[in-house]
């Protein structure tokens, strides 16, 4: 029986250590952190309970089919709730449009923004439909050789779907007001990448959102976590935390285990990295084990922003609001450009809202409310401000716009728990390449698809990667999607 090391209990890392144990392999998860989960993980404290990384699902498919893999029925273990509507969208003008899955509700939503506009919006969501079929194309496949991505049929559907052209010049083809341009053009910051650069192919996302819909499980994000180690547990995948790994160990071209920072050497015939991948070629492999990937190759890549969140109890409930909400400040562009292209936090930060105590009161004690609140910022490569000195700044705008969305004046003095965290804590919990928050690298076409880094190791056999480094992409469902493609990877080549 080949023994796997997984580096990382993140998610991906957890799925394949299950996928693995499954097929018969003998599995060991090392993590760093005291406890698994990752970007995934939760604070729990005071009555509250909170997911600090991602907070809602989509392509919830990805997640029944890792269940099903294993012979398991992920609804018959998990409650999730669909959202509905999936987000409220607030603006500088205290205004808000509900976008619902229903599309006749979706409809008299962005009617009142934009009269005349449903026939437009039902073609822009048939576009993205056939974007979607498209790009799952290109998600669902190992690739060996650039002729992989050869495919006529694709190459016809791409040109007739203008899905190379730029994502929120697309997008403002069909909608004309500023506010619908915003509403239905944000999505593409979920894999790192500015709207005003991203393609037009992204839309595929805000179709999965609309039409898939957007799922919460009841517990939050970190209940699949502690299902999946409870099912680690009946697999016999042995899971150690506070094991920082420091280098994987490689003799003769081959993995041969790996040795962490407490000088404890594990071996293994199979090392799977679930750590950000930039982090572990220039961390834990030694220069001369990775030729095709040095120092300068990740030097010119492409990063995806941070994000600073704030997670707060508040001793109020509010029913004026919906479980996830997004604010947009005026300047869209200017918001967007200081974060992507100037590298400084945004004059006034749009941000995400989630309150997930109003789907499940579990989360927060009676009488009380659970709010989650992320901003996008810039990532810390080039930045020339402390974040010891803009935290502050940053919090203040965000807690006063919060108390004006909820209709409460005296928001602040109703916070009796507060945590924050900053892009200096993703690079430092989870050794994030520059801090970034939603995965590292972004989701740009020479970063996707056969152009992202392989979940196989070139130069090194035994050698693999799964999670958000490599493809097919950031975002939960992809690396769920990336896990079984590793897994496939692997059990061809030694089963």
């Amino acid at each position: 029986m080949e023994r796997v090391i997984v580096i990382g209990a993140g998610m991906g890392g957890l799925a394949t250590a299950l996928r693995l144990a499954h097929k018969g392999f003998d599995v060991t998860v090392l993590e760093k952190q005291a406890k698994p989960g990752g970007r995934s993980n939760v604070i729990e404290e005071e009555g509250f309970r909170f997911d600090m990384g991602p907070t809602i699902l989509v392509m919830k498919e990805a997640f029944d089919e890792t269940y099903r893999a294993l012979g398991l029925d992920i609804n018959e273990r998990l409650d999730f709730r669909q959202l509905d509507p999936n987000y409220r969208i607030y603006y500088h003008d205290d205004t808000y449009v509900d976008l619902f899955a229903n599309m006749a509700q979706l409809a008299q939503e962005v009617e009142k923004v934009e009269p005349g506009v449903t026939e437009r919006l039902f073609r822009f969501i048939g576009d993205s439909a056939r974007k979607y079929e498209l790009g799952m194309d290109f998600v669902e496949r190992n690739y060996d050789h650039i002729t992989d991505l050869a495919n006529p049929q694709a190459g016809v559907r791409l040109v007739q779907t203008q899905a190379y052209q730029n994502l929120y010049g697309q997008v403002s083809r069909y909608f004309h007001s500023d506010k619908l341009r915003k509403a239905f053009s944000f999505h593409s910051m979920f894999l790192g990448l500015s709207p005003f650069d991203a393609l037009a192919m992204y839309s595929l996302i805000t179709y999965a959102d609309l039409a898939l819909g957007m799922y919460f499980p009841m517990g939050g994000i970190y209940s699949i976590i502690e299902d999946m180690l409870q099912l680690a547990d009946e697999f016999g995948v042995t899971v150690r935390t506070n094991a920082p790994v420091a280098e994987i160990c490689v003799e003769n071209g081959r993995a041969v285990g790996v040795r962490l920072e407490s000088g404890e050497e594990i071996p293994a015939e199979i090392v799977v990295s679930n750590a950000d991948l930039p982090y572990t070629y220039q961390n834990l492999l030694a220069p001369q084990h990775r030729k095709r990937y040095p120092d300068r190759r990740f030097s010119k890549m492409d990063y995806s922003c941070s994000g600073y969140i704030l997670y707060l109890g508040v001793n109020q409930t509010y029913e004026n609001v919906r479980h996830q909400a997004l604010y947009f400040s005026e300047d869209y562009r200017a918001n967007l450009d200081d974060i992507f292209v100037n590298k400084r936090v945004p004059a006034e930060p749009s941000f995400h809202l989630n309150i997930p105590s109003l789907t499940d009161p579990s989360l927060a004690p009676e009488g009380h409310s659970a709010i989650y609140v992320l901003a996008p910022m810039p990532n810390l490569d080039g930045n020339d401000f402390s974040w010891d000195e803009t935290a502050p700044v940053v919090r203040k705008q965000l807690i006063d716009r919060i108390g004006r969305i909820l209709g409460d004046p005296e928001f602040e003095n109703h916070i009796v728990f507060e945590r924050e965290y900053r892009p200096t804590d993703w690079l430092v919990d989870i050794n994030a390449m520059y801090g970034t928050a939603f995965g590292s690298l972004s989701q740009g076409f020479f970063q996707s698809s056969f152009f992202r880094p392989h979940n196989k190791a070139r130069d090194i056999e035994g050698m693999y990667f799964v999670g958000q480094g490599t493809y097919p992409g950031i975002g939960m469902p992809m690396v769920l999607i990336s896990s079984r493609l590793v897994t496939e990877r692997i059990t061809q080549e030694w089963l």
